[in-house]
């Protein structure tokens, strides 16, 4: 109803002012056939209907009160209705929020009464209508049900804290209850009023923000559920990323937000955050089931991508130079079978980009092979059986470490260190191999591969390759269980193998 109502209460100011006057409108017979008993002191203006008795008491001027409403013309045309958005409609008694009509029609119900109020357009919109739903001189039909009244709430800004805290308790409250009738609009619209309440709250102390928060994540992950089944995803993203940020623990806002990021196609950073909620439920069937529907998504995704651009770099053989499109079919390509934990080995295959750092790529191709012997550190120049010492879900998995096995150590095939050679190719996605290093010119044998885009890695990290066969390894390995306080896999994720492929 909202800005009609106030639309509406313009108009009957304007005639009341007048007096009536001239463009005073007759009343149409056929509107009060049947219309029920007249309220409006004589001149049938506005009937009242009982479609059903109340048995609470009538609000009074100044009252806050809640209903449902449909809105009618004569003809039966419905105009409006809080029903069809599930969310009541509030406003206070005889302070023109609304047409005249329904102050005055509401005033005289009960609470717990639903009826069918008439309203002539003296008492409606007038002469001059609603353009274009609400012709000019229309008589109104309103199916109104008054759900409650109450005093008039304090405005939050008249309150104080301990006002607030109740104020929002008392929203949570109302929501939770909506949302159990499968009202998740009504149940939505409770939970942002209820967040409304923590508005400049910068100054409360230690212990209100406590209770604050105590009240606020449930309200945010709450309104995040009701945005998930009304289909208002990123609003439910929105809200899970706040509540995350408030308790990273949260599993429900992890799951929460992959299933808003899944609905969106945000599969790569769905799949993470199902991830994390896994690893802080793991017994929660929900959770997996949807985790397993998001891989499955990728992988389809995958599919039509790999049929669709398969073959795109034959059809451009003649223009690649041309036009600075790299054609990975003719990169050298190395792998490596990586097993994680008891399982079997599973190999994924790198396109090495020789053709903007060539001195990189040629490093981490001899380091696959072993073809460079044993290093100056004692060690053979290999990845064969090194392990990824560092694995953390939507960003990256680390390893190349096979001196130390920690991340402090490493050589390369020119030394202990070689300099960063160019910044071409940037952190875009999925799959991108790229050099870890401790500052500017520190290359060593250490690398990464990425579970999604980096861009604040890009001009620091150098881009020298990506994974062209094997991302359900990289899925494998982004499930594993780490240790929270240095993000090593708590179950070995180890290079049993590796070397080039030969054309």
């Amino acid at each position: 109803m909202g800005g009609t109502c106030e639309e509406a209460s313009s108009h009957a100011h304007s005639h009341s002012c007048c007096g009536g006057g001239s463009d005073k409108v007759d009343v149409d017979p056929a509107s009060i056939v049947d219309a029920g008993e007249e309220i409006s002191s004589g001149d049938k203006g506005v009937f009242k209907k009982i479609l059903k008795e109340g048995d609470g008491p009538q609000p009074q001027p100044g009252e806050e009160v809640v209903v449902h409403y449909t809105g009618t013309l004569l003809d039966g045309t419905k105009f409006d209705s809080s029903r069809d958005r599930d969310s009541p409609f509030k406003f206070i008694i005889g302070e023109g929020q609304v047409i005249r009509g329904w102050d005055l029609g509401v005033m005289k119900m009960k609470r717990g009464e639903r009826a069918m109020l008439t309203i002539q357009p003296d008492y409606g919109y007038g002469a001059s209508g609603s353009p274009p739903v609400i012709p000019p001189n229309s008589v109104l039909k309103f199916d109104v049900e008054l759900l409650d009244s109450h005093p008039k709430p304090k405005d939050k800004w008249e309150m104080n804290v301990g006002e607030k805290l109740e104020g929002a308790n008392a929203e949570k409250e109302r929501g939770n209850e909506a949302f159990k009738k499968g009202g998740y609009a009504e149940a939505a619209a409770a939970y942002r009023e209820g967040l409304d309440f923590f508005s400049f709250s910068e100054n409360w102390t230690d212990e209100e923000r406590e209770q604050q928060k105590r009240l606020e994540l449930p309200l945010r992950l709450n309104l995040a559920t009701c945005c998930n089944r009304l289909g208002e995803f990123s609003e439910a993203i929105e809200q899970t990323t706040k509540a995350l940020e408030m308790d990273p623990e949260s599993s429900k806002g992890w799951y929460r937000r992959g299933v808003a990021r899944m609905a969106v196609g945000q599969l790569d950073e769905a799949r993470h955050d199902f991830v994390q909620a896994a690893k802080l439920d793991p017994k929660n069937v929900e959770i997996r089931r949807e985790l397993e529907k998001c891989k499955k998504k990728i992988e389809e995704v995958r599919a039509k991508e790999k049929s669709a651009f398969g073959n795109i770099f034959k059809k451009v053989d003649l223009y690649t130079e041309k036009q600075g499109v790299r054609n990975v079919s003719k990169c050298p390509k190395v792998y490596m079978d990586i097993k994680v934990g008891d399982n079997a080995p599973k190999r994924v295959v790198f396109a090495l980009y020789n053709d903007t750092v060539p001195k990189t790529a040629e490093n981490f191709r001899a380091l696959c092979t072993g073809e460079k012997g044993e290093g100056k550190k004692g060690k053979p120049l290999c990845f064969k059986n090194s392990l990824f010492h560092r694995v953390i879900p939507g960003f990256m998995m680390q390893g190349g470490d096979f001196t130390n096995g920690d991340g402090t150590g490493g050589e390369s095939i020119y030394g202990p260190q070689f300099n960063d050679e160019k910044f071409v190719d940037q952190h875009t996605g999925r799959g991108q191999l790229s050099m870890a290093n401790c500052g500017p010119n520190t290359n060593s044998s250490q690398f990464f591969i990425t579970f999604g885009p980096a861009p604040h890695l890009d001009g620091k990290h150098v881009v020298f390759g990506e994974v062209v066969e094997g991302q359900d390894v990289l899925d494998e390995v982004e499930d594993v269980e780490t240790d929270k306080s240095n993000d090593r896999p708590k179950q070995d994720v180890q290079i049993v193998d590796c070397g080039e492929v030969k054309c």
